[in-house]
């Protein structure tokens, strides 16, 4: 079995790729869409920190004889509004739709990480509320942000709705393994857990990424036949 601080030497080495694949995209990228790619360089820069912190044992918090990783829990808080402001870029959602997820995505991450670090049954009680307050969060990414998004043209509100697909779907996994994991029932081992989580954790920031920076092409030459050729600007 591959020893917990391999495993984080690996996420950040694989966060810390995907930081160098975005900012050389937003060097290259024209000015309208610079602020994409620093969204998506930020996401994965602050996972890369987290995880060579958590690779040299830095932040890890035991209890009840179980490790919990502060790092992990920092990076969530930070990189999940990112994430979720990067789908409301491109859905151009209003700032009362942004604070409202950003909000309920608060509580969600809270929830979860005074779950791990409390013992005894309250901690279920915390993961009860986290996840009430991540049924709030998909209705309003399906909802009301999904509304906004169909506003854009095509290629926008089909790159966003692929985003959208594979974060709500990807984040579901992790309440899974919360309860699998030693924070909760314990059946899986740290080991795998641990593991489970880096790839769950690449997926959603890089792949992320890298789904965004491969649609951008398709998104600025939209923008070039319709928006530039009838006089209008680029999103700002």
């Amino acid at each position: 079995m591959i020893d917990l601080p391999v495993w984080f030497a690996i996420g950040a080495l694989g966060m810390f790729v995907g930081t160098v694949a975005f900012v050389w995209g937003g060097l290259s990228a024209s000015e309208g869409y610079v602020r994409y790619y620093a969204t998506l360089a930020a996401i994965s820069l602050i996972a890369t920190v987290a995880y060579a912190v958590m690779a040299l044992e830095i932040g890890w918090y035991t209890v009840d004889g179980r490790e919990v990783f502060i790092p992990r829990y920092i990076d969530w808080i930070l990189t999940t509004p990112l994430l979720l402001a990067f789908l409301g870029l491109l859905a151009d959602a209003d700032r009362d739709t942004l604070l409202k997820v950003v909000g309920v995505n608060t509580v969600v991450m809270v929830a979860g990480f005074a779950g791990a670090v409390l013992s005894g049954t309250e901690r279920f009680a915390l993961f009860a509320v986290g996840g009430l307050a991540y049924v709030g969060l998909v209705y309003l990414v399906v909802g009301p942000m999904t509304a906004q998004a169909a506003g854009q043209d095509d290629g926008i509100e089909s790159l966003f709705t692929s985003l959208r697909n594979l974060t709500i779907i990807l984040w579901s996994v992790y309440p899974v393994i919360w309860l699998l994991s030693p924070a909760g029932f314990a059946l899986l081992t740290p080991g795998v857990d641990v593991m489970l989580i880096t790839y769950l954790d690449l997926l959603t920031k890089v792949g992320f990424g890298l789904i965004a920076l491969n649609a951008s092409t398709v998104i600025e030459a939209e923008y070039e036949t319709t928006g530039i050729e009838a006089g209008a600007e680029q999103p700002a």
